[in-house]
C-alpha cells in the first residue's frame, strides 16, 4: 500500500487594511488591488470615520489620505501614534503641485511608516503593505 505525505502549511488569517479616502474612486481602486492582494479592506469616506472604526476593530494597516473633511490624515497619524501598539500607517497624498512634496513628508515626520504621491503606484504600495506588515508579524513573533 503506498502512502502518500501531505504537507499542512499553517494558513494565516487576512491582513486587515483600514482604507481611509474620501475619494470614491480612489477607495474603490485601491479597494480592488488590496482585495485581490488578498487582504481585507474596510473603509472610511474621513477621518473622524475611521477613529470611530479603529474602536471597533482590531486593523492591521492603516492606508490614509491626508487631506479630507472631518479629521484629517495627519489627526489620524498623531492619534494612532500614540498608542504603544499601533499599527503600522501609510500616508497619501493628492494635494496641490505646490503641497505635493510637502504633505508626504510632513506625515512621515508625524510618524507615518510611508508616504505615497497620488497617482500611486499600485504595485509598488503593495510591496510596500507586504513588508510592513512582515515586519509587524516578526515583531510580534521576537
Amino acid at each position: 500500500m503506498e502512502m502518500t505525505m501531505y504537507v499542512l502549511q499553517p494558513t494565516r488569517k487576512p491582513a486587515h487594511i483600514l482604507l481611509v479616502d474620501d475619494d470614491p474612486d480612489f477607495r474603490g481602486m485601491i479597494h480592488t488591488a488590496l482585495s485581490r492582494g488578498g487582504y481585507t479592506v474596510h473603509e472610511a469616506a474621513n477621518g473622524r470615520a475611521a477613529l470611530e472604526l479603529l474602536q471597533d476593530r482590531i486593523i492591521d494597516l492603516v492606508l490614509t489620505d491626508i487631506i479630507m473633511p472631518e479629521a484629517d490624515g495627519y489627526e489620524i497619524i498623531q492619534k494612532l501614534k500614540s498608542s504603544p501598539s499601533s499599527p503600522p500607517l501609510i500616508a497619501v497624498s493628492g494635494g496641490s503641485a505646490r503641497l505635493r512634496m510637502e504633505l508626504p513628508n510632513m506625515a512621515r515626520l508625524l510618524g507615518a511608516d510611508a508616504a505615497f504621491e497620488k497617482p500611486v503606484d499600485i504595485n509598488l504600495l503593495l510591496d510596500t503593505i507586504k513588508q510592513l506588515l512582515e515586519a509587524r508579524r516578526a515583531g510580534r513573533a521576537a
